[in-house]
C-alpha cells in the first residue's frame, strides 16, 4: 500500500470520527478528556495535518463508545 493510499484510508476514518463527534455535540476538549489525547493533537488530526497511528484513531473512537472495524475486500484490478 502506498503512502497515498494509507493517507486516503486514515483521512476517511478521521472524517467519520469528526462527523460522529459533531453529530453528538462533542467538542475536541471532550474527546481529549475522554481519550487522553491532548486537544492540540486532536486539532492537528482533524485538520489532516497529522498521520495518526491506529492506536490514536482507536482511542479517539473509543472515547465516543465506538470501535474501528477493518474489513478486507477484493482488490480492484
Amino acid at each position: 500500500m502506498s503512502d497515498k493510499d494509507r493517507s486516503f484510508y486514515s483521512d476517511e476514518v478521521i472524517k467519520e470520527l469528526i462527523s460522529y463527534r459533531k453529530k453528538h455535540k462533542l467538542t475536541q476538549q471532550d474527546i481529549a478528556e475522554r481519550s487522553g489525547i491532548m486537544r492540540p493533537n486532536i486539532a492537528r488530526l482533524e485538520s489532516m495535518k497529522a498521520e495518526p497511528s491506529m492506536d490514536v484513531l482507536s482511542r479517539y473512537a473509543g472515547s465516543m463508545g465506538m470501535d474501528i472495524k477493518i474489513s478486507l475486500v477484493k482488490k480492484k484490478q
